[in-house]
């Protein structure tokens, strides 16, 4: 029994204990279209997810507790209460800590073409510099950073969260899928969480976390800190006003490079390595899911090989 002394002396208020339990999180994997399934539960009326996207407290702030974390979320009268938090899905250690947590949790899972996700990948360190210089294709990524490959492992991970979550709390969407028919998806997602699917969400259509970078970094950084400073002194809306000039999009627009015009594709003979790496992991995913009629093109170009191979 709690001990209410504590409360009387003001450590903890009566606020901090009428938490709501999260109800489901979204576990990854990066760069597969998590950003999409947050913004079309974030409007949502039934929905409360953090705004934020990334709290990524059961892989690397657990140590705050569970107080902590519900309130980033906490709001009442909700159905689904959750987040979305990609370092998830590769963590060894949060599956175990999300089934203490909440036995009855709600997962979301997001994949994409193994091969093209570890493209997405590089792009993305090259947009945030954590690999620099004049040669900045994909092989070179490949061999300074081992998690393009690993995060690609999509069965190794999954396994961990089949061991201790039934497959009916689990939902696996398809990026591909998500760009094909968005609408479709987005009402596989609002029945698994028991929402109202009848919802028609304004991000449906929306791309997402385009891999683009600045031609001057300078400007961009200037209206970034512009538009957080009008927003701590009270100017959200007319930053928001701002932005939509036209004459300012078409500035930022001019001043993004897509990152594809820049960096080269996969090399052929790269692609047809880690497709054989690969294999293995793609096969057994198939077999976690049940599923054959995997939407990748690496997975077509895969059983073709066998049917070849079997001819």
């Amino acid at each position: 029994m709690l001990d209410t002394s504590i409360i009387d002396y003001g450590i903890i208020s009566k606020t901090d204990l009428l938490t709501v339990k999260v109800n489901f999180i979204g576990i990854g994997a990066q760069k597969c279209a998590s950003t999409w399934i947050h913004r079309v539960l974030s409007d949502h009326p039934e929905v409360t997810i953090y705004s934020g996207k990334q709290i990524d407290f059961f892989s690397f702030f657990y140590d705050r507790g569970y107080q902590w974390y519900e309130k980033q979320l906490q709001e009442s009268g909700k159905v689904a209460i959750g987040e979305f938090s990609t370092s998830y899905f590769t963590d060894s250690d949060s599956p175990e800590r999300v089934f203490s947590y909440n036995p009855g949790m709600r997962i979301i899972l997001s994949l994409r073409d193994p091969i093209d996700r570890a493209y997405s990948n590089h792009l993305h360190e090259v947009r945030l510099q954590h690999i620099t210089g004049r040669n900045l294709t994909f092989e070179t990524g490949l061999k300074n950073n081992p998690m393009y490959l690993l995060q690609s492992r999509y069965s190794l991970h999954l396994k961990r969260w089949l061991e201790i979550f039934p497959a009916s709390q689990l939902l696996v969407l398809f990026q591909e899928e998500i760009r094909d028919t968005p609408l479709e998806q987005s009402r596989k997602l609002y029945r698994f969480l028991g929402l109202d699917d009848s919802h028609h969400s304004k991000f449906l259509k929306e791309k997402i976390n385009k891999s683009q970078i600045s031609r001057h970094q300078g400007f961009e950084r200037f209206a970034r800190y512009t538009g957080q400073l009008g927003r701590a002194l009270g100017a959200g809306s007319i930053i928001e006003s701002v932005k939509k000039n036209k004459w300012l999009r078409r500035l930022r627009q001019y001043n993004e490079v897509d990152l594809r015009d820049i960096i080269p594709a996969i090399q052929p003979s790269t692609r047809e390595y880690l497709q054989s790496l690969l294999a293995d992991d793609m096969f057994e995913l198939s077999r976690q899911l049940n599923r054959t009629d995997i939407p990748w093109p690496t997975w077509r170009s895969l059983n073709d090989d066998l049917k070849k191979k079997l001819e």
